[in-house]
């Protein structure tokens, strides 16, 4: 695969960016999961997109792609940081030890069709692809400075007002959006907004209060 991240003829540009932060964790994402969006920590401790504007006021953590341990190549599914190929070694992970177990060698190998994986040569976050359902994720907790690219926030560039607050978005198609307003009058900011522009035309720079805002 090309390195798009140098091509000149087809660069991949900066769709999220994580300027500060004060707190991380680490968490599966419950759903494919584009980098930045804005997700609540369910039950069972994994990142959900909100679906609901009670849920919207807890989604107050951006989640990305975890840092790979290894060197490439790396898979682009859900398994272990760095992804899995279609036979792999059991990376010591819980979910690997809770659900490889099989006492049948004929069910452990049946290879999947078709019997392909994406593989990249640089980690997929360099190529903004969203995160894999079930995947490991990082997740920023605390007060968080970040940047969105233009498509990657509900509205116009405008629409956002340098000191005024923010909220996440849950409609169907921009669930976890940064947006510049409530869906109605019980929407909690969950952060506000620091800049426009400052990293690329079209940016848009918000600082996120973080889990001591969430309304719970």
């Amino acid at each position: 695969m090309a390195d798009a991240i140098t091509a000149m003829r087809n660069p991949v540009s900066a769709a999220f960016m994580v300027n500060k932060y004060d707190d991380i964790d680490g968490a599966r994402v419950n759903q494919s999961t584009a980098r930045g969006k804005l997700c609540f920590r369910d039950s069972d401790g994994r990142m959900v997109l909100p679906a609901t504007q009670a849920q919207a006021n807890k989604a107050v953590s951006a989640v990305d792609w975890a840092k790979p341990l290894n060197p490439g190549p790396y898979f682009n599914n859900g398994n272990g940081l760095n992804g899995t190929g279609l036979y792999p070694f059991s990376d010591g992970t819980e979910g690997a030890a809770e659900n490889s177990f099989t006492m049948d060698p004929n069910e452990a190998f049946q290879t999947p069709w078709p019997a392909a994986v994406a593989v990249y040569e640089i980690p997929p976050l360099f190529y903004n692809q969203p995160v894999p359902s079930g995947a490991m994720c990082l997740v920023y907790d605390g007060e968080t400075t970040v940047t969105y690219a233009s498509g990657y926030y509900t509205g116009l560039i405008t629409d956002f007002t340098v000191g005024a607050g923010v909220y996440a978005d849950w409609a169907t198609t921009t669930k976890g959006n940064v947006t510049a307003g409530s869906f109605n009058a019980s929407g909690v900011a969950i952060g506000m907004v620091m800049s426009r522009g400052t990293f690329g035309d079209q940016t848009l720079t918000v600082k996120l209060f973080g889990t001591s805002n969430a309304k719970l």
